[in-house]
């Protein structure tokens, strides 16, 4: 398969019996660029980037190729078809392509060349990302040859002397978010320069089953302001909330006399204790909500509210703090669900 300014090539690996990719340059020339792609990819070290197992060098020590994980598993191009159906697994594309990105940026490598294409699943289903011949890890660097691709490069990408930045990155995955609903772009998008005549809608226009907080976020990527636009790490755990939906687990402990739980299957508890206050705490699938506070119940030293989301661990005192030892604790604590992808 070639390239604008280079190959890969299947090859079989005889000693580990296996298929890998060789990327090679088409101008020997441009051969620093490969360098630059083994450097990143050996700093970037994530689950979501594809992995890089070898150099090949020639006889005088100047780099002629890489080898690189050979990617089997599907591509995301026709995803939009299924989109409407398939909100959980849009999210679920999005939460790697947003957590590929914030393993990046929290590394110091801008990716710059981020676009749905260069996405692909691995034969375990880990979304991954490829194509690092651009990407940059210096903080002071600005571009000179312009080189990327049309709608997904951010507005500020236009002007002159280009800073570049995470933001950049975070634009594209806000652009990769249309492309995975929708079979063609916006026409905001696809001005040249992008959003000349007004932003974008809303991505839940194409897709009305995604979370407000979700498409809030995806929106937040395609400001012309890049300073307005998210972190990758705030879509990433944003994504995780809801890919992990329901399957927390809430306890609640009194002293050492009573232990009340919380689940999908059991969503709302009443605490009341000695007449000095009682709670009522609900379960929403995401969070552990106070739905109800009568008497004089407190968190971590301090009023405890209705509309108060419970932290992962605090304590709750029952009875005003002049009743000293006659007043009650209970303890609260959630699991923390992993991602399984």
């Amino acid at each position: 398969m070639h390239g604008g300014f280079g190959s890969v090539e299947i090859v079989h690996d005889s000693f580990l019996g296996r298929n890998v990719i060789y990327k090679s340059m088409h101008n020997p020339a441009e051969n620093d660029q490969l360098l630059n792609e083994v450097r990143l990819l050996s700093a970037a070290r994530s689950r979501h980037v594809v992995e890089i197992y070898d150099v090949i060098v020639n006889e005088q020590g100047l780099i002629e190729g890489i080898i690189i994980e050979h990617l089997t598993g599907r591509d995301y191009q026709d995803f939009h078809a299924e989109a409407a159906g398939n909100v959980y697994g849009f999210i679920k594309i999005v939460f790697q392509i947003a957590t590929a990105l914030s393993d990046l940026h929290e590394k110091g490598v801008v990716h710059r060349d981020l676009k749905l294409d260069n996405f692909k699943e691995s034969s375990a289903g880990i979304l991954k990302l490829f194509d690092f011949g651009i990407s940059s890890a210096d903080p002071g660097y600005f571009t000179l040859n312009s080189r990327a691709t049309l709608v997904y490069a951010a507005p500020e990408f236009w002007g002159h002397s280009v800073r570049v930045a995470p933001a950049m990155d975070v634009y594209a995955l806000g652009v990769c978010a249309w492309a995975l609903v929708k079979d063609s772009f916006p026409l905001a998008l696809r001005q040249q320069p992008p959003q000349s005549d007004g932003l974008v809608c809303s991505i839940k226009t194409a897709l009305p089953g995604l979370p407000d907080e979700i498409s809030n976020l995806i929106d937040a990527c395609l400001s012309v302001d890049s300073e307005a636009r998210p972190s990758a790490r705030e879509i990433s755990e944003a994504c995780a909330r809801y890919l992990v939906r329901d399957k927390h687990r809430g306890l609640f402990v009194v002293g050492q006399r009573a232990i009340y739980e919380l689940t999908n299957l059991k969503r709302n508890v009443r605490i009341n204790l000695n007449n000095l206050g009682s709670i009522q705490v609900d379960y929403t699938g995401l969070d552990f909500e106070v739905r109800g506070v009568a008497g004089d119940v407190y968190i971590n030293n301090k009023p405890l509210l209705s509309g108060a989301i419970l932290s992962e661990a605090c304590v709750l005192t029952f009875g005003r703090p002049e009743l000293r030892f006659n007043r009650e604790w209970v303890t609260f604590s959630m699991s923390r669900p992993e991602v399984v992808l």
